[in-house]
């Protein structure tokens, strides 16, 4: 009554009501563009995985020559699968990740995790659903890395210190490296394609005795704000696998 019948108190209780008003549209716009920004980065990442898929590094070359006929046919060896890191451990060492992709998504143990900008890790352990990501940064990780542009290779691994980096090692003392080369898989493991990148060089050190170099490599990835990713599937693994049971 006291609103109804005098003006004053009803352009206060208006405007009030207007106000109040514009607050929750506005909330309720900015949690809409939220959702639709999920969504929309979900989609990009499967984008990226289809187009990481068709890059040269994750095919093979299949060639057959008779004499002065050719027949050149390239095969799709690696298929990336998206997923998103829902659980970490601690900020320490021989970090591991929990991943919202497992066996029914065709996830396997001993595939390889990549995000947009390097390596993650190794997939250790999976149930139908999700699977856990042992990281570069766990003192059992050993990963094949070479010199980008360059044929030397060797061990990289992390010495339970600074997150930041890791370290290259069995690269002769010869082999041509400087400061600032990217370091990158080499395929051999046949875990990641060749070419994925892992970080830059930023120190060089001769071993004495040993006539190898220990190089210390910062990481391209922050594995703490990590999120999206890339599960690599080989689709090759079975025939590489035959190899080894012959053996």
């Amino acid at each position: 009554m006291l609103i109804r019948f005098n003006s004053e108190q009803q352009e206060v209780a208006d405007a009030t009501w207007s106000l109040y008003a514009n607050r929750y549209m506005e909330k309720a716009d900015k949690w809409e563009k939220y959702f639709s920004l999920e969504e929309e980065n979900r989609r990009l990442q499967k984008s990226i995985g289809e187009i990481r898929s068709q890059l040269p590094n994750a095919s093979y070359i299949e060639n057959i020559e008779e004499d002065t006929v050719r027949n050149d046919s390239i095969r799709q060896r690696y298929f990336f699968l998206s997923a998103e890191i829902i659980n970490k451990s601690s900020i320490s060492a021989n970090i591991t990740y929990v991943i919202n992709r497992g066996s029914f998504h065709g996830v396997e143990k001993h595939q390889g995790v990549i995000s947009n900008t390097g390596v993650v890790g190794i997939v250790i352990a999976v149930s139908s659903r999700y699977a856990r990501v042992m990281s570069l940064l766990h003192s059992d990780m050993r990963l094949s890395a070479g010199i980008r542009g360059s044929n030397f290779f060797g061990s990289l691994n992390w010495r339970e210190r600074d997150t930041r980096f890791a370290y290259l090692s069995k690269i002769p003392e010869y082999a041509p490296v400087a400061i600032g080369d990217t370091i990158e898989t080499t395929g051999y493991s046949n875990i990641f394609p060749t070419g994925e990148p892992i970080g830059e060089v930023v120190a060089i050190e001769p071993l004495q005795g040993k006539n190898t170099l220990d190089i210390k490599v910062k990481l391209f990835n922050d594995f703490f704000s990590v999120h999206h990713v890339h599960v690599i599937r080989d689709l090759m693994k079975d025939d590489l696998d035959q190899l080894e049971s012959e053996e």
